[in-house]
Formats: structure tokens, sequence, C-alpha cells
């Protein structure tokens, strides 16, 4: 059997770094001895492989290389939508085939590689979303755009857990409901999504609730963070996330209030570490650059801000494992946090922080970005610090259950797309069953 897993993104960030190796090892759980292989962000010359498993690189890397120029990656995104308007006549598998020959060697390598798979999944993450602009137009475009194809090819798609809208835009949700809706499963990782979906017009038939896949992380580093950053094991160790999102004034006091909230934590005689979960050079979303105006207007000695930006997903976790406590942006350092037991505060920047937060009736740790002031998050770590001893009692008794909903998706993939007999000839694509939703 063979597996292509499109859209995943890249190791700088951790989360989705995270969410791709729990979805390599859920697929060799399910399809022991399949071939898989990656069409991900990442430079295939750079990055031949993620965790032993080969990555062909992809056409959506293809056309946003920052390194050529931008006359260049229109040229590029020309070409993809020729391919998508190829992939829009019926029965034109056997001329995408055809023109696989002719395409450069990373577009090619995706396009044979969908044309020989047996099931392609698309990675898990939050990436399918939109504002009211063509770039976001463009990005739904690009993402969905290896699903189209594969649907030409007959190959059965299954979309791994995650986030979904919001889709503002009339072609945004076109594409979605067009797509999606050929799609042998959908799997949305918190209930806006189902909704969301819904209000795009994908087909319910499809959709089904899931659980983000981060829960059923198990990291492989036993790293001694403690030991290397000098921080006793009586000290109370505070966790801290950080990231660039809200736009001018917005982003400015979003800042500042971490910076008080950080500075009353080293007040109390707390060890604050301020961690970048995401160093993506892409766009330059690269959290280092945040937390350093962040140090700057903490400007106390105290504060621990790690630089280092090869620190993997496994470290990272290790990382949070560490810590007391969580104060985290990134939504996935409170994901990691939480799977370790550690208390956490979330700052909400996407619906999905409050969506998975509320599954866990965890939804009063929760302060949206655009809210976030000193005294408020003042207020929210001292009650943190107080009630930190039953929030941990209540993480060892919420917290397996709901992981044991990521590891279902296993069982989701055997039974929508079981493996081929050996020897046997594989049977067309069927239409979607009864969804089983996941009870939470």
């Amino acid at each position: 059997m063979r597996i292509l897993v499109v859209n995943a993104f890249g190791r700088d960030n951790r989360g989705d770094a995270a969410l791709l190796s729990v979805l390599l090892d859920q697929l060799a759980e399910a399809y022991p001895g399949a071939r898989t292989e990656i069409a991900g962000f990442e430079s295939p010359r750079h990055w031949p492989t993620f965790e032993a498993v080969p990555n062909l690189g992809s056409i959506r890397h293809y056309v946003g290389d920052e390194e050529i120029s931008r006359l260049l990656r229109v040229g590029r995104k020309l070409l993809a939508v020729a391919l998508a308007a190829l992939a829009a006549t019926p029965g034109s598998g056997w001329a995408l085939r055809t023109l696989a020959r002719l395409l450069p060697a990373e577009v090619q390598a995706e396009v044979r590689a969908l044309g020989a798979a047996d099931l392609v999944v698309s990675a898990s993450g939050g990436y399918l979303n939109g504002r009211a602009d063509l770039p976001s137009d463009l990005s739904v475009f690009f993402l969905l755009l290896p699903l189209w194809l594969a649907r030409r090819f007959r190959v059965p798609v299954v979309l791994a857990p995650q986030s979904f809208g919001p889709f503002p835009t009339r072609a945004q949700r076109l594409m979605m409901r067009r797509v999606l809706g050929s799609c042998r499963r959908v799997v949305a990782r918190e209930s806006i999504s189902v909704h969301r979906l819904a209000a795009a017009g994908v087909p319910t038939a499809a959709v089904v609730r899931g659980v983000d896949s981060a829960f059923a992380f198990h990291s492989r580093s036993r790293r001694p963070w403690r030991e290397e950053l000098g921080i006793a094991p009586q000290d109370r160790m505070v966790l801290v996330t950080a990231r660039e999102f809200l736009s001018g004034q917005a982003q400015g006091g979003y800042e500042r209030a971490m910076a008080a909230a950080i500075g009353h934590l080293l007040g109390l005689g707390c060890t604050v570490v301020l961690a970048p979960q995401v160093t993506c050079a892409f766009q330059a979303d690269d959290d280092r650059i945040v937390n350093a105006r962040i140090a700057a207007l903490v400007a106390d000695p105290r504060l621990l801000v790690l630089t280092d930006g090869g620190v993997d997903h496994h470290d990272i976790f290790a990382l949070y494992q560490a810590a007391d406590l969580i104060l985290g942006t990134r939504f996935h350092s409170v994901i990691f946090g939480l799977v370790a037991r550690v208390p956490c505060a979330a700052v909400e920047y996407d619906h999905k922080t409050r969506g998975i937060m509320a599954d866990l009736s965890l939804e009063h740790w929760v302060v949206p970005m655009a809210e976030a002031d000193g005294p408020g998050l003042i207020a929210l770590l001292d009650r943190l610090i107080a009630e930190a001893p039953a929030y941990r009692s209540y993480l060892e008794q919420a917290i397996p259950g709901y992981a044991a909903h990521a590891a279902a998706f296993v069982e989701l993939l055997r039974t929508e797309v079981p493996a081929p007999a050996p020897g046997l000839p594989e049977e067309p694509a069927a239409a979607p069953s009864a969804p089983q939703p996941v009870a939470l």
C-alpha cells in the first residue's frame, strides 16, 4: 500500500511537527508495511526526510519558495492554476499522468505520488482558513489543490484532525464545498470548525468530530532542562510562549500585558522561561522576534529567554514537561503542557484555543489575545498558582480519556480505507459512510 501525506508544514513549527509525527505513527499502526511519503512545505533538498519518511516537496512549496524572485513565483503559481484547470475536467487523470513528465521536478514528484497512492491524507493543523482578500483565496486554493488532483486520480482522501475556517469569501466557500465534498472523511477537532464547514456548504456526511492529534504525541526526549537552565527542583518554573498575530497598537498592548505578567511572576520568586514554539523563516513567523521585544520590556536578568531555533518538537515537549505552570499563546505549547499534566492558562488568538479548552471544561483559563492586559493576566496567573494542585489532579483524570479519542484516528483510517488485500485488485473508492462522531 502507498500513502501520501500532503499539506505537511515544517519542523520549525514544533506543534505542526508533533502533529506530523503522530500522523506518521498512526499510519504505520493502521497500515503495517505501507510505503508512506510526505509532500510537505519543506525543501526536499534541505530536508529529504522527516523522522525517516521521505519528503518529496510539494506544489505549494514550489510556488511559495521565498528564495526566488516574485516574478518567478507568479509564473509558478500560473502553472499550478493550469494544473487545477486541467483537473477540473472529468476523466483527466490520464492527461495529468502524461503531463507529469514535463513538469518541474518538485511538482512532478507530488503529482506522480498522488497518482500512485492508495490513500492521500491531509496533515493535521489549522491551515484551511482565510480572510476577505486575494492572498487568502490563493492560500486555500493551493492547500486544496493536491486533494483536487487526488480526486481526479480516484484516490480516497482523508483529512486528519484539524481546524477549519473562517471562509469569508465566496471563492473560498466554493472551493471548500467542491473539494471537501468529495473526500472520504473530514475530521474537525472542535465543534466550531464543524459549524464553519457546514456554513461553507461542505456536506455533513463527510464531516466527523475528532480530537487534536497532539494529545496522542509521545516525546522521545529525556533532556534535563532544569539542570541545563540551572533551575533547582524546588523552584517554581513558569513557561511562557508568545507570538506575533495582531496588528499595530493591539500587538503592542498584548506584548506589554505579557511583560507585566512576566514581571509579576518574577516578583513572586518564580523562574520564568520565555520559549519559542515557532521559528519559521517563511513570512518571518519566528517567535524569537516577539520574545526579544517582550524581554526588553521586562528588562530583568532573571528572565530566561531561549533563542535556539534548533530545538525539535520532542525536546520542546520535554521543556514544557519540566514546568510547574504554563502561560501559552501558541496553543500547542498549551496542549503539550496539558498532556504533561501541567496547569495552563491560554491566550487565545484563534477559535481552536477556546474550542479545545471548552472540550476539557477549561475555558475559564482562556483570555482573548486582543483583550489581554496586565492586570487581567496577573489576576489569572495568581488564580492559576492558587489552584494549581486541584488543576493538576483534574488533568490526571481528564486527559487520558481525551487522548484516547485522538488515538481513535487509527481505527477511523482502517474503517474508511481498508488496506488492499495482497495480490488482489483494489476496489474503486466508495461514497463516505455515515460518520461516527467522537463523544466528547
